[in-house]
């Protein structure tokens, strides 16, 4: 045999290879994962605000197809808890199957840990007239701002939307810096 025969290419990992090789992975995973799960977050945040405003336009639209008031109120102590929809005949805000009023539509509660506040004037409920405007139970206007906000109650664009309901009872969904002041 001669020594040319004998030598044998050698197909695997040196220890230092593999040893960089497992710190540049690690590097990017550290990297990495904060950057997703931000993304995720970010992403289940616009969800449930277009889910807040698909159920706004749905009660503005049935309490035009009606031409009655029709209320869309939190379920339970939050919005987070979920809302429902329904006809509001004696104008009160609240469900009162008694009083001949119909559930239109029942929203589950928001996943995530994030939170859904209204301001004073939306605190626990939107309610929409025949016209498709919002008003309040006094009749008058009702415009106000939800804050949906992520379990960090960091207010910025990331963390946070505003759904703003103007004056026109038409709802927007906001990520603008002056429009994210309540997040808790």
């Amino acid at each position: 045999m001669t020594a040319a025969s004998t030598h044998r290419n050698n197909t695997g990992f040196t220890l230092i290879e593999l040893l960089i090789t497992l710190s540049l992975a690690s590097i990017a995973l550290f990297v990495g994962v904060p950057s997703l799960q931000q993304n995720l977050n970010s992403n289940r945040l616009t969800t449930q605000a277009n889910s807040l405003i698909s159920s706004l336009y749905s009660t503005r639209s049935e309490a035009i197809k009606r031409n009655t008031r029709v209320t869309m109120r939190k379920s339970g102590a939050g919005w987070e808890d979920g809302w429902i929809i329904f006809t509001d005949g004696n104008n009160n805000s609240l469900f009162d199957i008694s009083q001949g009023e119909s559930l239109l539509a029942q929203s589950p509660a928001i996943a995530g840990g994030n939170s859904l506040r209204g301001n004073r004037f939306v605190r626990d409920y939107i309610s929409y007239t025949g016209d498709g405007g919002s008003r309040s139970k006094s009749g008058a206007f009702q415009a106000g701002t939800l804050m949906l906000c992520d379990r960090t109650g960091k207010n910025n664009p990331k963390n946070a939307r505003a759904i703003i309901i103007g004056s026109s009872g038409r709802p927007r969904t906001s990520i603008q810096a002056r429009d994210l002041k309540r997040c808790v």
